[in-house]
């Protein structure tokens, strides 16, 4: 005779995927109603079409994690004076809406004005293939696939300022993963992004910062280094495995049927 336990609930699953993030805004007394949106696991197969259409294979840890959950979406409130305040946000796009990203004409003809030599700056012209995955304020954060063929690196996570012809780019993090758990170090504080990337905050932002995370903050080191360079990179990685949910919606479908 066999037997089955299922040890693993979809409550732990969150709890492991956001490393104990919840608990940790749950316990400050000025933020409130911290929500974590539940959601299915991507069937593989859209997973595998969505390769074939675009040419190009997701990496291992993106597709984890579209294996285990459909996006993401963590939202927490400020109280301030008995007054709540929408602040918090953790985001990841739906696998629905991680479709290519290609710029206006001008934007490409101006991308693929410059020179050929700045191959490690992504292209809004045909040197690479663009994927939106997040948004920060106005800019957008997109998975990087470079086009060349001496190129062999993992598309990179980079955000993109459209405020000019050719706009600006900002490296964040050489996987997904990394960029995941930016994001739950950040606290999901608005345009924690451009924090990351050691850009300027308006006033009020740097405000909350100062509630919540005046630890996040760029502290007074060299203009060129930003907290992605140092905050997490001897951290633990957490692993998305998207067999744990197989016996919880196993267990579903069986108590249907009784």
């Amino acid at each position: 005779m066999s037997f089955f336990v299922d040890i693993v609930t979809e409550d732990s699953f969150y709890e492991n995927l956001t490393l104990g993030v919840v608990k940790l805004l749950e316990a400050s007394p000025c933020v409130k109603n911290v929500k974590v949106e539940r959601r299915s696991a991507c069937e593989r197969s859209a997973i595998s079409s969505w390769e074939q259409k675009h040419c190009c294979l997701l990496p291992d840890d993106l597709k984890r994690f579209y294996a285990s959950t459909d996006g993401f979406s963590l939202t927490w409130s400020l109280d301030i004076a008995g007054e709540e305040f929408s602040v918090g946000r953790m985001t990841i796009n739906e696998f629905a809406a991680l479709k290519r990203f290609i710029g206006s004409k001008e934007q490409q003809a101006e991308a693929e004005s410059k020179s050929q030599d700045e191959t490690d700056i992504p292209s809004l012209g045909g040197r690479c293939k663009l994927f939106e995955i997040d948004q920060c304020g106005v800019s957008k954060i997109f998975l990087v696939y470079h086009i060349r063929p001496d190129w062999d690196a993992e598309p990179g996570i980079w955000l993109f300022q459209d405020d000019n012809a050719a706009g600006n780019w900002y490296h964040l993090s050489d996987s997904f993963i990394k960029y995941f758990r930016m994001m739950l170090v950040h606290l999901g504080l608005p345009l924690w992004q451009y924090c990351a990337a050691g850009l300027d905050l308006p006033t009020w932002v740097e405000q909350t910062y100062y509630l919540v995370g005046p630890h996040l903050l760029p502290t007074t080191g060299k203009p060129t280094e930003t907290i992605s360079a140092t905050m997490w990179k001897d951290g633990p990685l957490n692993t998305i495995d998207p067999a744990i949910f197989k016996s919880r919606d196993n267990k579903q479908r069986n108590s249907r049927k009784k």
